[in-house]
This record gives C-alpha cells, structure tokens and sequence, in this order.
C-alpha cells in the first residue's frame, strides 16, 4: 500500500510539472505575442463639449444670466457633464445632448448675482474640424501613456490614425470630425466612442448610421475598423502616403534658420534636427528599441527638449544619388530640438555610438545618419564622385571598342546634308529644259502649252449626244464623252 502510495504521489508530481511548464510555457508565449504586436493609440484632441469655453464666441462658459444661441442650422453633439443655468436656450433643428448622469438645464428666474449683467453667446462651428488635421492628433505607444500625457512626435502622416492604430475620442466628451478624402474608406484597427470600444467593422457601420454617429462623424468617406494590429516586430508602415496632399494642406511650415535643412519621409515641412536612417534585421524590434532612446537619452536632462520620431518608412533609393532605383523599408528616427539642429545633431551621434556597439544584439545592421547643421560638401562629393564615374566608364568603353574588344552596335545612317544643298548641276527653271530622249510617238518636245488650237473656243462643242472636245495631239477625232 505504501509503494502504491508514493508511486501515485510520484505520478501527481510529475503531472503537476509538466501541467505548470506548459502553463509557463503558454504564459511565456502569451507575453511575447503582446510585445510582438505595435499597438499605436491616436487620441482626438477637439471636443464639443459645453463646459468647454473654447466652444464658445465670449471665450466662456454660458452661467445663469446669459442667453445660450446654437445655429438653427448646425448639426453638433454636446456633451453636458453638469447641470447650467440659463436665461434661454435656442436649440439647432439637427442636434442633440449628451447628458451625464445629473447633468441638464433650468431657467433662472430673477439674476444671477455670480454671472454679471448677462450676453447672448452662440457655440462655434465645428464643421471645420478635419480627420486628416495632424494637429488635431495625439500620438501614445499605450493607454498609460495616453492617460499621462507620455506623448510621441510623429511626421505628419503617421500623426493621423493609421491602419493599424487604435482611435480613441475621450470618454466624457462629444466631437465632430470630417472624414472626407480621396479614398472611399478610411481603414483603422478600432474606434473608441464615450468609452465603448468598435473593433468590428458591422457593429461599428451601425453606429455610423445612427443619429449620434452622423453628427459625429461626417463627410465623403467612412472610418471602417476590423483592421488587425501590426504584428511585424519591426514595425509596419503607416500607409497615409496616398493622403500626403490633404494632410500638407492642413499644414502650415515655420521658417527656419538652419543652412540645409532636412526633409523626413512622411513630413510636410523640412526641419532643423537630424536625421538617423537605420537598415534592421530580423531580430529587431521597434518598440524595444523606441524604449532604449528614451530610457537611454531622452530623460537626460540636457535632452529635454528634444522631439524624437521613430518609424518604418519607405524610402526611395537613388542610384549614385541622382536616378531615382526603387524604394526600400527601414527605420528612420527623426530628431528635432526648435532651434539650429547642433543638440539634435548631437543626440544623433550618441544614438550611432551606441548602435555601433550593440547593433548585433538590437538587430541593427547599419546606421547613418544626416544633419541640418552639415555642409552640403557630402552632397556635393557624392554628385562629383557619380560624374567622374560616368566618364571613366565612357572612356574605358571607348578604349575597349578600339582595341575590338567590345563592338559597339551600328547606328542608324543619318540623311546627308548636301541632299538639302541646291545642286550646281540644277539649272535655273527659268532655262530650257531637257526633254530626255526622244518618243516616237510624238513629234519633238512640244510641251501642252506650245500645242496649237488647245485652248481654241472651238476645241469644245456641245451636241445633241453629248459633250465633244477636239484633242490638238491626235487628228481631228473626236473623242465623245456624254455627261
């Protein structure tokens, strides 16, 4: 009984193990599934809320003597948080209230002693407010990030949503976004709505049909979610570059006082900062690395206040730096410091250090980088460098072919000149003409003009058969044509 005993116990243990590693195991992969995929949340900054004072002409929140005016004709959603005295409210034909619990209106009926001597004030338009407006966007790695306001610097095209990302328009707020664009749909992972999160593309095409989501969202084209999370650990390419146009006319470039000033892929506006292009291999992964900077560099003090922007872009190749070759995926690290460029300039030289010593274990195969504190000298030495290597390969190749090693192909014979050249043997046309050998069959070389009677009245006769004519080359036979 007692071997029975511990060959079960022995048996329970043995089960239990192997049932906690495959639990580890599953846990483990659970927790590298959540790394792999590069969740980015973009966060709607407007709002239309009523407690918010920039929603008003007076610059402040309606109080008890004043007269609340909405356009007759505006289509708004407002969110109410509390409860507003008013004098009177005129209310839109097309609108509605969102009221949070305990939240509403009532009429004041004498004066509000706290609200001075009372004015009419309308609520502003928000048909202006576009999808496509990167300034509209706010960019987090995670919702904690959002939440503490741990915003990331994007260029222009990966500011608005991107196929992959997660919309979130905050919880206790109402907006208004006009979604028009070139495209019938505008793809995104999911929407988030007054804290209710869409991630499929049915549900979500019902609420755009409801009297809220009309008034909330409006235009030519539809946000449609359902689109899966970019589970490429490198990152994946944000692909806005079919709005580019749109999202520039939004857009309005500072100057700048740099000497060469740089222009990132995917930016409306050159920059002064520096540019770190790196080519990546398969054991890299963008938001490990997006998380060394910052822990690394950018909570140094003397790097404040830096803006720093890490993506996957395509990137045209040009071959020997003039004949656009094609386009290639890496990553590209934008880094901005609002003045000349030299502390960004700076922070991209220690950033290529420590690539250069890590780069095996962060999957880094090689780094460059460009800076608007640079000369053109580079520039300049590479376009001399493609010239003189164009020269030598037409002056070997010239060599080649008269040595025969090489046989150039025949050209195409050119026509002569001397065929548009007036010929001295020509004579004047004014001169005698050489009527060649002589015809037997004719006499001489009259010519038509020289021949006796052509031109004669009687040469035509009309008859009863028809129309004559008397040919002066032949004897006097008629010839009989009938009209």
């Amino acid at each position: 009984m007692v071997t029975q005993l511990e060959s079960k116990v022995t048996q329970s243990s043995q089960c239990l193990s192997e049932t906690l590693k495959m639990l580890r195991t599953q846990v483990l992969l659970l927790f590298c599934l959540a790394r792999a995929t590069n969740a980015i949340y973009k966060q709607w900054i407007p709002d239309t809320n009523y407690e918010n004072k920039t929603n008003w002409d007076k610059g402040d929140v309606p109080c008890g003597n004043d007269r609340v005016h909405f356009s007759s004709q505006s289509k708004v959603s407002v969110f109410v948080e509390t409860m507003h005295a008013v004098q009177e409210i005129l209310l839109p034909i097309n609108g509605e209230f969102i009221l949070n619990p305990g939240a509403g209106f009532y009429v004041v009926s004498g004066q509000d002693p706290s609200c001075g001597g009372g004015v009419t004030t309308n609520f502003k338009d928000s048909d202006s407010l576009q999808w496509f407006n990167p300034a509209l966007w706010q960019t987090a790695a995670t919702q904690n990030d959002l939440h503490q306001g741990n915003f990331l610097f994007s260029v222009h095209e990966e500011s608005v949503p991107c196929q992959n990302d997660e919309v979130i328009f905050k919880a206790l707020s109402s907006f208004r976004s006009d979604t028009s664009c070139s495209q019938s749909t505008i793809p995104v992972k999911s929407v988030s709505v007054l804290g209710k999160t869409f991630d499929d593309r049915s549900e979500f095409s019902r609420y755009l049909s409801s009297h809220s989501g009309q008034l909330q969202f409006h235009g030519s084209s539809a946000v449609t979610v359902g689109n899966p999370s970019c589970e490429d650990s490198t990152g994946c390419v944000c692909e806005n570059s079919v709005h580019h146009q749109l999202i520039c006319s939004t857009v309005t470039c500072a100057s700048l006082s740099c000497k060469n000033p740089l222009l990132p892929v995917g930016h409306c506006c050159e920059v002064c900062g520096a540019i770190i292009t790196i080519d990546y291999a398969e054991n890299f992964n963008l938001q490990h690395y997006r998380d060394r900077i910052r822990h690394l560099f950018l909570i140094l003090p003397q790097y404040k206040s830096i803006q720093l922007g890490m993506s996957k872009v395509l990137k045209p190749r040009p071959l020997m730096r003039l004949i656009p070759f094609g386009t290639s995926r890496e990553i590209q690290v934008v880094i901005v410091d609002g003045d000349m460029g030299k502390l960004s300039n700076t922070l991209a030289q220690d950033i290529i250090k420590d690539a250069k010593s890590h780069g095996s274990e962060l999957g880094i195969t090689k780094a460059e980088i460009q800076g608007s504190t640079e000369s053109n000298s580079a520039m300049v030495v590479g376009v001399v460098f493609a010239v003189l290597l164009m020269i030598a390969f037409i002056v070997i190749l010239v060599v080649l072919n008269r040595k025969g090693v090489v046989q150039m192909p025949a050209m195409p014979s050119m026509p002569s000149l001397s065929l548009f050249r007036r010929s001295p043997d020509v004579e004047d046309i004014n001169g005698d003409i050489d009527c060649g050998f002589d015809n037997p069959m004719f006499d001489g070389c009259d010519m038509p003009s020289a021949l006796p009677g052509l031109y004669d009245s009687n040469a035509i006769s009309l008859t009863r058969t028809g129309v004559h004519f008397i040919n002066p080359v032949y004897d006097e036979h008629e010839t009989d044509f009938t009209v």
